[in-house]
């Protein structure tokens, strides 16, 4: 298929397809009954709006953003933010539908090689600058830029450039035409921010961000975490939200988390493992609060550093393969909400290959033994894991910590707030990590695994597989792309480049006041959508 020879009207049914095909259709429930609503802008079906902002939404979090400059950051927690700030150029809705944004209309032309949007009018930042094509185009330019490197410009593709047509129409101009388009585009990082603010605030604007999304950023402070007020503005681009405010207050320890959940001081928990998977069967008997939940397109793996000497070898990545009970894990850090992973794509993500099942290694501390002995380390060895701060994330690095010692494996844990993490293990200097991640698509392979990846590290120089990761980018039929994808996945479990170890449940708690509250693909609610009684 040559995709220069497609109609503009084929080409975007195609990429609208892809986007739909590699988002998880499986509706989350809410107490048995329909919680799922529609994307921002096309409203629920069934259910009354309500007339005037009411109510506060506070939720407890278990982890802060680094920053909420979109492009700086590619942390989960900070995505949640910001996708609620921001306002991108299109949606997807919760069956990955791709609905309008802040463009009400786009067309694919130059042989599918430019995307020109046609943007709402009256659209206004929230410090009441335009929202404009010379914005769109000036915000790419700063994702872009070379120098500025951002971890998050991979979401755009093969984007060369964006033009302002006229006040309200851009053209992004790409270097070949690029089938996921609406898997980055429809996202927070790559939704226009206002130049006056960055240029005013400069490395200030992380911290006090400015967009053109649902909720305007108030606050951001260590007692009382984030404050996002509900912008009224938003109505030139869809309904503004329904609730007055939304607080995110960071608790890093569950006890205290539930607590203030339970006691009221906040009435939601969502976000970046925020719900205690080992608190949700109590949290089910509490009349006073719903239990939310959805399959997650998520994972967590042990990742080795193939730079730091004995993980080189790949005979010792295979061992502490073989020396990790998955199963015993699960049943002690998540209270048994998850199921074991095999591969670095999560088996909720179409492009998942069933035969990495098979092709790692499984719980066999006989033959772990055995492979460190014959890589010259049978007297044992002592190496470093970086770890997150998140409570499942510490007792999974402790467990594992236990389980590698009953083969004669000493594990130095260091564990660091997320913000820390990410810039830390970038310089990689620590022997293992516990990586996570969270992605709707299969394309997640390259900035874990690419070398240029801004989440990648095991710091391989295999060249055949950024070879792979870069054609299963541009190829369009799916089962040509999931061959590349199966390959991709039997190198990485094979040679033990990761452990893979297990996919959590996505799980919110809210109070019994917050109505219509709804799951995305995410595990995030839509706090634009929900409301709040008094």
């Amino acid at each position: 298929m040559s995709l220069t020879k497609l109609s503009p009207k084929e080409f975007d049914a195609l990429a609208r397809d892809y986007a739909k095909r590699f988002s998880i259709s499986r509706r989350g429930f809410l107490a048995g009954s329909a919680a799922m609503g529609a994307a921002a802008g096309i409203g629920l079906p069934g259910i009354a709006l309500a007339q005037e902002a009411t109510g506060i939404l506070r939720v407890g979090r278990a982890q802060e953003p680094d920053t909420l400059d979109p492009h700086r950051t590619t942390l989960s927690v900070s995505s949640t933010t910001m996708d609620l700030i921001y306002e991108p150029l299109a949606r997807r809705d919760y069956d990955g539908n791709v609905v309008p944004g802040l463009a009400e209309s786009w067309e694919f032309s130059n042989e599918n090689r430019t995307l020109t949007f046609k943007l709402k009018p009256g659209a206004v930042f929230h410090d009441g600058t335009p929202c404009d094509a010379e914005a769109v185009a000036w915000t790419v330019a700063r994702h872009l830029d070379p120098e500025a490197a951002s971890p998050s410009a991979f979401f755009l593709g093969p984007l060369e450039r964006a033009e302002a047509i006229d006040a309200q129409t851009v053209a992004y101009h790409f270097t070949e035409p690029f089938v996921p388009v609406w898997v980055g585009l429809t996202l927070g990082y790559s939704a226009p921010i206002s130049p006056t603010a960055v240029e005013a605030l400069g490395d200030d604007f992380g911290r006090q961000p400015v967009g053109s999304g649902p909720f305007k950023f108030v606050s951001w402070s260590t007692d009382r975490g984030i404050r996002l007020d509900g912008f009224a503005g938003y109505e030139a681009i869809a309904t503004p939200p329904r609730i007055e405010a939304l607080e995110f207050i960071h608790y890093p320890e569950d006890s205290t988390r539930i607590a203030a959940f339970e006691t009221g001081e906040i009435n939601a928990i969502y976000t970046s493992g925020a719900v205690p998977l080992d608190a949700v069967r109590r949290l089910r008997q509490n009349p006073d609060a719903t239990v939310i939940e959805r399959p997650a397109q998520m994972m967590r793996a042990l990742v080795f550093n193939q730079q730091r000497t004995p993980f080189d070898n790949a005979d010792v990545r295979k061992a502490f393969a073989h020396a990790i009970d998955i199963e015993r894990l699960i049943a002690f850090a998540l209270d048994g909400n998850a199921v074991p992973a095999y591969s670095p794509i999560s088996s909720a993500i179409s492009g998942y290959s069933p035969a990495t099942a098979e092709q790692g290694y499984g719980y066999d501390p006989e033959a772990a033994r055995q492979l460190l002995a014959d890589a010259g380390h049978g007297d044992g060895l002592s190496v470093t894991l970086v770890a997150n701060d998140t409570p499942i994330i510490r007792r999974t690095a402790e467990i594992i910590q236990a389980q590698l010692a009953e083969i004669g494996v000493e594990i130095l844990i260091e564990t660091l707030p997320i913000a820390q993490w990410s810039a830390q293990t970038a310089l990689g200097e620590q022997d293992m990590v516990i990586s996570t991640y969270s992605y709707s698509d299969a394309d997640i392979v390259y900035p874990v695994l690419h070398t240029t990846g801004a989440l990648e590290r095991t710091f391989h120089e295999n060249g055949e597989l950024d070879a792979m990761i870069e054609e299963q980018r541009i190829t369009v039929d799916p089962d040509a792309r999931q061959e590349i994808l199966d390959a991709i996945q039997e190198l990485v479990v094979s040679q033990a480049y990761w452990k893979p170890l297990f996919e959590p449940l996505n799980f919110a708690i809210v109070a019994n006041n917050v109505i219509d509250a709804q799951m995305n693909t995410a595990g995030e609610l839509r706090p634009d959508l929900l409301a709040v009684e008094s």
